[in-house]
């Protein structure tokens, strides 16, 4: 199956998302599949950002001997970014809108990333 199909897959159980993709701790998106391309904020911006920030995390951890990040979860006035290790440097990234259901997303994002892995 596709990376592209898994993350169609995952926007089509996660009621309000956003988006959905992969990121590498090298700060570059590897994939990211958007609901809604007229939305009023830049998402392909969040798609880089969201790499910058598990590359950050990622390094900040290695720093202070914590081991690896396997989660983010980014609340703003507007979404909350949910980010879960794949593999280390990749994580799959999900964006829902303030007053979805958090907990679903986070769930649907957990299946997604078994996919993810069962792939590999």
């Amino acid at each position: 199956m596709s990376l592209t199909t898994i993350l169609n897959n995952t926007l089509d159980l996660v009621n309000q998302a956003k988006f959905a993709g992969v990121v590498g701790t090298d700060g570059l998106g590897i994939e990211m599949v958007f609901v809604d391309e007229a939305t009023a904020y830049d998402l392909e911006l969040a798609e880089i950002e969201l790499a910058s920030l598990a590359a950050l995390a990622t390094s900040a951890s290695n720093r202070m001997g914590a081991g690896l990040v396997r989660g983010l979860t980014v609340e703003t006035d507007a979404f909350t970014f949910l980010a879960l290790l794949i593999a280390p440097d990749y994580f799959a990234v999900l964006g829902v809108p303030v007053g979805a259901d958090v907990g679903q997303a986070r769930s649907v994002l957990e299946q997604m990333v078994e996919r993810m892995r069962a792939e590999l």
